[in-house]
């Protein structure tokens, strides 16, 4: 008898173990002593006011980024410019930095070089980013809406209108930073090269390689080669036939693994990570930011190439380097 009870015991403590980790398993991890967000510059954040469903509002994203460590914030808008509330922002949260700019959608007359010179006049001088037409240009627009669609366009043919040269001069002139938006693959080829020769120092390719706007890894090598900078954002993480949202199905997975592959072909000092969210019953901006950090290490991508992507690439396109 009592050797049937001595064997009951051990095999009850040898199961301690594996019920300990399954215990501990039902939790969450325990909070990082120092988040992976901490000094980051989130290049595309999107809160209230907006005509979209948002989680949180510019103050309260900047509030928690703030908690976080984040150095910075851009705030993105597809229908008015953000560098007036980025300047109230920075009065209401201080000790972050934040920043605006200007989407080139209808509501601010497309393609217009006025919207660009009167952004970044605003008080705070924080408009710093032009944005090209993001859900109305014609690639948004034929590849979620029809194919015989028509929306905003650039450069078709690969010309660059007057209008979009104008405001290549503008952003040149005043050291802005061009962000390509939604547009076609070969306009953003011609807009960076037509930027280029125009003095424009700053480029970044909006989401570039999920399918708006579907460029190649060889057009991104081509671009990054005239001096633009790929932006990957953790919103595309989370696309695909199987996503959470719904609107994200319509979208093409770009993932870490993604990133480490652009690591190799182009370099970190040509890539930007930052989080596109702030949609309704999506995760928060500083979450999005830690996952895509943790992500990017698990694909053996170094912390010095890390530190570019999400801290010292931002802070040179937005001029606050050091």
């Amino acid at each position: 008898m009592r050797k049937l009870i001595v064997a009951a015991s051990l095999t009850a403590l040898a199961c301690l173990p594996v019920q300990h980790a399954r215990a501990q398993a039902a939790f969450p991890p325990p909070p990082p002593k120092v988040s992976p967000a901490a000094g980051v510059i989130d290049m595309h954040v999107h809160s209230h006011p907006d005509v979209f469903g948002r989680n949180m509002d510019d103050i309260d994203v900047a509030t928690l980024a703030k908690s976080r460590g984040m150095r910075g914030i851009v705030l993105k808008n597809h229908i008015s410019e953000t560098a007036s509330r980025a300047a109230l922002v920075m009065k209401a949260v201080p000790g972050i930095e934040v920043f605006g700019g200007v989407v080139l959608n209808n509501a601010v007359g497309g393609i217009n070089p006025n919207a660009v010179e009167w952004m970044h006049r605003m008080y705070g001088g924080r408009g710093r980013i032009v944005w090209l037409p993001t859900f109305e240009s014609d690639k948004h627009v034929k590849t979620f809406s029809k194919p015989d669609a028509k929306g905003i366009v650039v450069a078709p043919g690969g010309q660059v209108l007057p209008e979009m040269e104008e405001i290549l001069k503008i952003i040149a002139r005043e050291n802005l930073l061009l962000a390509t938006g939604h547009v076609h693959p070969e306009e953003i080829l011609a807009v960076v090269k037509r930027g280029s020769e125009l003095g424009v120092k700053k480029m970044m390719i909006t989401h570039a390689l999920t399918n708006v706007p579907g460029l190649t890894m060889a057009q991104a090598k081509q671009v990054a080669d005239m001096g633009a900078v790929i932006e990957v954002c953790f919103l595309q993480f989370q696309a695909g036939p199987n996503a959470p949202l719904p609107f994200l199905t319509h979208w093409t997975q770009i993932n870490a693994k993604h990133i480490a592959q652009a690591v190799k072909e182009i370099g970190a000092k040509s890539i930007v990570v930052s989080s596109d969210l702030g949609q309704t019953a999506n995760m928060t901006h500083p979450d999005g930011i830690e996952a895509a950090v943790t992500a990017m290490k698990k694909e053996g991508i170094s912390d010095a190439d890390i530190d570019l992507m999400v801290r010292k690439n931002p802070a040179r396109l937005l001029g606050v380097e050091g």
